[in-house]
This record gives structure tokens, sequence and C-alpha cells, in this order.
């Protein structure tokens, strides 16, 4: 591996993720919604920033474009084409399902995975998977430009990648997802175990995300659509109707802050 990621807390609940190669003094950050934190880190490390990789166009992910163009005009901004026409800065690439970028001889993959807004992508390197709002460590981003279906598709690609990925989220949500997923499957003993060490992480301060998607499979109820305990627990038949009630566990009887 080459790549080092650094998960950075921004605004409330936010993540940003500074990509560093340790070979180079170069840098890449995903979703900067706030710049000073971003611009602290790379003073701190004698870093040039390289890449602006925006999942999606919501000012809480890309609020701190504009400012870090200031420091490094050189930086390169990169939003699917759904979405660029929707921010106040320029987008230098438009990204697209399976285009690469190239950062420091690693390969930065773009999965397109519209719902969340039309122009929602994921970025893939090495193993790491750059998520945005589109999936959360035991939970699921909000269907605010997109349908069942397509979440629902967008969580099949997802579930299908190695266990060994690093799931590096857009929001720390993780201690109420695990609450609202406990609802949704109360019998689920790995699930229970998770959400009792995250709050002793979480109470010692130290960060729950990213996390493997190993660890998403057996306690994350928006990849596990077709088990039948979940479908059991939650009084549906198939995936699709899975889906829509853990949405509404989630979100209408118990939404994250």
């Amino acid at each position: 591996m080459t790549l080092s990621v650094e998960p950075i807390r921004t605004l409330t609940n936010n993540y940003a993720f500074l990509l560093t190669c340790p070979a180079a003094n170069r840098a890449a950050v995903v979703d900067p919604g706030q710049a000073q934190p971003v611009l602290a880190a790379l003073k701190a490390a004698k870093l040039q920033l390289e890449h602006i990789l925006l999942t999606h166009h919501h000012p809480d992910h890309c609020g701190g474009t504009l400012e870090l163009k200031q420091h490094f005009p050189g930086a390169r901004v990169s939003l699917h084409p759904a979405d660029a026409g929707r921010v106040d800065f320029p987008v230098d690439h438009q990204v697209r399902e399976g285009m690469k970028l190239d950062f420091g001889g690693v390969a930065i993959e773009i999965m397109h995975l519209p719902c969340h807004t039309r122009g929602c992508v994921a970025y893939r390197a090495e193993t790491f998977l750059f998520t945005g709002d589109t999936l959360f460590t035991a939970g699921c981003g909000k269907f605010f430009e997109g349908t069942t279906a397509e979440m629902q598709n967008n969580l099949e690609r997802l579930k299908k990648l190695a266990p060994e990925t690093m799931i590096c989220c857009g929001h720390e949500y993780t201690l109420e997802n695990l609450a609202c997923a406990a609802l949704a499957d109360p019998g689920n003993q790995a699930l229970a175990a998770r959400l009792d060490e995250a709050r002793q992480r979480a109470a010692e301060n130290r960060f729950l995300v990213p996390a493997r998607l190993e660890l998403e499979l057996a306690t994350n109820p928006f990849l596990r659509l077709d088990d039948p305990g979940l479908q059991k627990s939650l009084g549906t038949s198939g995936e699709p109707a899975t889906l829509a009630a853990l949405y509404r566990i989630y979100y209408q009887q118990n939404p994250p802050a």
C-alpha cells in the first residue's frame, strides 16, 4: 500500500479525508466542507494540495473549495457533471463512472452512485472507498434526488467490493445509525457488540470512521436487505420493501442529528 489517509473533522459532524503519498509531498483531499482544518493539516505535514475530490455538490462537502484554491491554485477540482453546474467554483475534472485519476502513481477510480444527488460519486483508491453521503457506517444516505431502486442498486454494487475495503464516509453518524440498526435488527449479536465498542471508542474521543466493509456487511442493515432474520424483524418481504422500512426507521422515526 502506498496511500495514507487521515480523517479530518469539519463543521458539526462532517469528515474530510486527506490522502498522501509517502514518497512525495503531494496531497489530495476528499470533501473539504471547511478549509481551515484541511489547511492546518497540510501545513503541519508540509504538503502541496494536488486534488480536491468532491463526492457531491452539497456545501457541507465542498464549502472549503474556494479557500483551498486560493492557497493552492494548481489543485484540480473533481465533481460529476450532474452536480458541477450547482457549485460556485470552476470544476477541472468532470468525473464519470469508470474514469480514473492519477495521484502520485495511485489510481483513483470513480463510481457514479446517483440518489442522494444526481451526481453523487464515490472515489476508490487502493483499499479505501470515499462514499460521501451514499453509504455511512451502519447506515446510508437520504434519497434526496433519487429512488429506492437507485439506492438499492448502489448498495448492491458496494457490498460486492473486497471485504477489506475501508469505508470512508462523509459524516460521523455511527452511534445514531447503530441505535437505529438495533431497532431494526434486535437479534443481531454482531451489531450489539459493535454498538458497545463504538460507545467506548466515542467516549475516548477516537475515530469511528473509517470502518471495514466486512464489518458493515455484518452489522449495517442496508447491506443485508436479503437477510431473512432482518425481514422477519421488519415484517417485510423482498429487498425493496426492506429498504423502504429501514429508511422509515432511520429518517422518519429516529433521524441522525
